[in-house]
């Protein structure tokens, strides 16, 4: 019976060393992983601050032609196009500097994405896809930072942190 028990013993030991030893990863894994790792974060880092900055200037570009452009844009859901176009310059302005901060990333994604849609399908619905297709990838950037989140550098993390203490 001691015998026995000494088997368990030195049996069990081994068996975790083995599940050990093939969970581990592989140096080729640990290469993948080392390659890869922060690159996320800083990639979504230029993407926000990237588009977060072109909305911006978009937003400046507006109220630099607004006369011109009051004139271009469509009056929707009772809006004049003045409306539509004072609404469409101050949200790009907000967003613009959410998104380049972190702050409320996916919900302003969120919001910019549905107004790309509309923007290349209803608000201008004569135009052609090139004409269009600027919208559809601006729609896809959005999508993909209301994916993503901010990431690790954003402001959105750090209220993140300060919740949890």
């Amino acid at each position: 019976m001691a015998t026995t028990q000494r088997t368990h013993r030195h049996s069990a030991p081994q068996r975790e060393s083995k599940e050990q030893t093939s969970s581990s990863p592989t140096p080729t894994s640990e290469l993948c992983a080392s390659l890869s790792a922060g690159r996320t974060d800083s990639a979504i880092l230029f993407l926000r601050l990237f588009i977060g900055t072109l909305l911006f200037t978009q937003a400046i570009t507006k109220s630099q032609q607004y006369l011109w452009l009051e004139g271009e844009y469509p009056s929707l859901w009772g809006l004049s196009g003045a409306d539509v176009v004072s609404i469409v310059g101050v949200l790009e302005a907000v967003a613009g500097a959410l998104l380049a901060v972190g702050l409320l990333t996916r919900l302003t994604s969120a919001v910019m994405a549905v107004m790309m849609v509309g923007a290349a399908f209803l608000l201008f619905p004569g135009q052609s896809f090139d004409e269009a297709e600027l919208k559809v990838v601006y729609a896809g950037i959005y999508i993909f930072l209301l994916i993503a989140g901010g990431g690790r550098y954003s402001l959105d993390r750090l209220v993140c942190i300060m919740r949890q203490n």
